[in-house]
């Protein structure tokens, strides 16, 4: 039987109004057989139906006990799911993100050839080192000294580290250091918390002295990055985990060494992680 060819509604040679879409029949709850008339588009073609005729569509059977209790729990399986994806974008990552982090920290202390590294220096832009220091993951000191900077130490780093021009004038100078520096470090991977700054500083200070740069980018993790992770304080407005102090430091050299060990250790402690509630901030924060 060919179809009657119709075109789109308020167009001349429109459907008559008691032909139907599959969609208007549903809602009659009928089923859809043999259609009578078609409207044709670019994308699909829309069938039409006739309701009072038998052989155009049937009334839709009424499903069974056993398959309304199918599509009961089909329903609640696909609302536990968009919940889950729902929940995983707002807050679940966190949480997965911190159980990262409590195993990165635990792969860490593991490693034989940890050691982590801290500089003390003149300010934050083109700056020197004053002190640094560099201890393996037992806590052993390898290396601790002051280093006595080309240029003065400006009173607000002073201020910040403790450290004068007098505590430094008799301290070698990096190109005396050095050696030691590269030796300490040599075939290990070294942690840093802030790594960005400190390698930054490292590699300016062998610019400025004609040495080779120590190439720590490539074979150091930020201890800064992971611990803000840890603590898991999600900031929607920068997309990012908001980092913290290092606690416990006192802003030297070694005892920042120290703080970080103690700060990885408490890390990979930290079983319980992923049952402690999840802290989030504001979205505009």
């Amino acid at each position: 039987m060919e179809l009657t060819k119709y075109s789109w509604w308020g167009n001349p040679n429109e459907p008559p109004e008691h032909l139907k879409t599959k969609k208007q029949l549903g809602e009659l709850g009928l089923s859809p057989l043999k259609p009578l008339g078609v409207i044709e588009t670019q994308k699909y073609d829309v069938f039409l139906y006739d309701p009072s005729n038998p052989e155009c569509c049937r009334p839709k059977r009424k499903p069974s006990p056993k398959q309304l209790e199918t599509l009961a729990a089909n329903r609640l399986k696909a609302k536990i799911k968009r919940d889950y994806r729902e929940w995983y974008r707002e807050v679940g990552f966190i949480e997965k993100d911190r159980v990262s982090a409590v195993l990165w920290a635990r792969e860490q202390l593991s490693q034989n050839d940890l050691v982590i590294l801290d500089t003390e220096t003149t300010g934050l832009y083109d700056a020197e080192i004053v002190e640094i220091a560099i201890i393996d993951r037992l806590g052993e000191m390898l290396l601790d000294t002051f280093i006595k900077p080309s240029i003065s130490i400006p009173a607000e780093a002073t201020e910040i580290h403790g450290i004068s021009d007098a505590m430094v004038a008799d301290a070698p100078t990096f190109p005396e250091v050095y050696p030691r520096i590269d030796a300490a470090l040599k075939d290990k991977r070294v942690l840093i918390y802030n790594s960005a700054f400190d390698i930054k500083i490292l590699n300016y200070c062998c610019r400025l002295h004609s040495l080779p740069i120590l190439k720590l980018a490539k074979r150091s993790d930020c201890l800064m990055e992971w611990a803000a992770q840890w603590r898991g304080y999600w900031s929607y407005y920068y997309e990012d985990y908001k980092y913290f102090p290092l606690p416990g430091g006192g802003h030297r050299a070694l005892g920042d060494c120290i703080a970080a060990l103690q700060l990885i250790k408490k890390m990979a402690a930290d079983s319980d992680q992923i049952n402690r509630p999840v802290p989030i901030l504001q979205k505009n924060s």
